[in-house]
């Protein structure tokens, strides 16, 4: 899978995950007994939830070698370019979009049909930073950290939904918690460029 590079504005699902373990659970915690396969389930979860409404997860992939009109299969959980570049030596170019094939040099075209992209140079490395669903098993996932506070929500209302002994008012409570959250965070990244 995809390596991740991280800005300040962005958290991997694997440091929300290690987060998790030591601020919500242990003795005298919230969740006193969860295990981190447990929580690694329900993170993965509540991060698929978000990319269908909230959270834009973003992956680079690359640098891969490419040549002219070589179309390259791009990943299953792409949804939407967020930038791409090629590198020729120690030269690294920023490459604009087309809508037509074959690209010229300095450009890139993708079949949304066939799910394939291609470059519009020789012999070079390209690397591409794209949106995804969040359908991954990959933790470094880079998650926006204004929505960081509405995932640890969701998991602590999932991980508790799923205990036999949770008292319904605690439950209610949280769940009225996650819904907030989650509305906050949405509002913070409808307006939020991240380029």
């Amino acid at each position: 899978m995809a390596t991740t590079t991280l800005s300040n504005a962005f958290i991997t699902l694997n440091d929300v995950i290690n987060n998790f373990l030591i601020s919500y659970t242990g003795m005298g915690k919230l969740i006193p007994d969860a295990i981190r396969t447990e929580v690694v389930f329900h993170a993965r979860r509540c991060l698929q939830e978000f990319a269908y409404e909230t959270i834009k997860s973003q992956f680079t992939e690359g640098p891969t070698a490419v040549t002219a009109s070589t179309a390259i299969s791009l990943p299953a959980d792409f949804v939407a370019v967020i930038s791409a570049s090629l590198t020729i030596g120690s030269t690294s170019t920023t490459l604009t979009e087309v809508s037509v094939s074959p690209p010229a040099s300095g450009q890139f075209f993708i079949n949304y049909t066939t799910k394939q992209i291609t470059y519009g140079n020789t012999a070079s490395d390209a690397t591409l930073t794209y949106l995804s669903n969040a359908l991954t098993t990959d933790e470094s996932a880079a998650i926006p950290k204004l929505a960081e506070a509405a995932l640890y929500s969701c998991m602590v209302y999932a991980i508790l939904a799923n205990r036999e002994n949770t008292r319904p008012d605690v439950l209610q409570r949280l769940l009225i918690e996650k819904t907030d959250k989650l509305e906050r965070a949405k509002s913070r990244l409808v307006f939020t460029n991240f380029d």
